[in-house]
């Protein structure tokens, strides 16, 4: 099932979920006390005090366009570092086509950011080597983010959880011509917008969708669960500065509350996204229905 905001259509394919414990995001108890009334079992299972993350990819239909946000892990990966991640054998590629569009038919492909589960499926293996998932478009690299991932750069400074990611999932799509390397801010269409969103990592962005009065934010791992829209300072583990991550979140609340803005984040559990509006002093989250497009 897809949903609308101004002239575009937007669906998702998901990969898979997994759960985490609640103390990734927050050891306080009374954090999850005060946001008892709308933290529903995935968002916080009490019981096992774990959280529910989804690993998906949304699918933007506008301007003629259809683009790709944040195409997950990918099969068959050596992630060591990461167990969860190794060797995956999902059905997503058939998630995907059944949303309706088929790989070939894909205009363009952009990662918020090059983390190994949001640029996996760039690729698939055929023919014994790694080659573009989606032949026919053309996939939006923030210059800044390649810089930071690119073993070769002078100075490059790994994280074992993505060691490999840039050969297998990046240098595949920058050999074959299909890459652009755009700058922190790009206008991708009349309704598509990158922008800057760093901390995650230090190139990491966001997509911002302005259509027909509405408007939608593609956060990737900006944010990792609802409740950092009511407290920005709570981080997950893994990013590259902590501190202007949640300063990044802080105003992107802002910014999506004054427009009234979807957020399309990479990770919720269901409903996938929400809008986020201003409460008193501060701001929350208002989750949105909206049904999985999973085969």
């Amino acid at each position: 099932m897809a949903i609308r905001i101004g002239d575009a259509e937007i669906s998702r394919a998901e990969e898979f979920t997994l759960q985490f414990p609640i103390k990734r995001l927050t050891r306080d108890q009374s954090i999850l006390d005060a946001n008892a009334d709308w933290l529903t079992a995935d968002f916080y299972d009490r019981t096992t005090q774990s959280l529910t993350m989804v690993f998906h990819t949304w699918i933007v239909q506008v301007d003629g366009l259809t683009v790709v946000v944040d195409p997950c892990n990918g099969n068959g990966r050596s992630r060591p570092a990461v167990p969860f991640f190794e060797n995956l054998d999902t059905p997503f590629l058939e998630r995907f086509e059944a949303t309706g569009v088929r790989p070939d038919q894909v205009d363009m492909v952009f990662c918020t950011h090059l983390h190994c589960d949001h640029c996996g499926w760039n690729t698939r293996m055929q023919g014994g080597r790694w080659v573009p998932t989606f032949p026919n478009a053309r996939y939006l690299f923030v210059r800044r983010e390649v810089e930071r991932w690119d073993p070769r750069q002078p100075g490059h400074s790994p994280a074992e959880f993505n060691v490999g990611v840039f050969e297998d999932s990046v240098r595949p799509v920058l050999d074959a011509g299909l890459a652009d390397l755009v700058e922190d801010r790009h206008a991708v269409s009349s309704s598509l917008a990158i922008e800057p969103s760093w901390g995650h990592t230090l190139g990491h962005s966001t997509m911002r969708l302005s259509s027909a009065g509405d408007a939608a934010f593609f956060t990737g791992d900006a944010f990792h669960h609802p409740l950092q829209v009511v407290r920005p300072d709570l981080n997950m583990d893994g990013g590259d500065d902590v501190a202007l991550a949640g300063q990044t979140r802080a105003r992107l609340v802002r910014e999506m509350a004054e427009l009234d803005a979807m957020i399309m984040p990479a990770h919720f559990p269901d409903p996938y996204c929400g809008r986020v509006r201003k409460a008193g002093d501060g701001y929350r989250f208002e989750a949105y229905g909206m049904q999985a497009a999973v085969a």
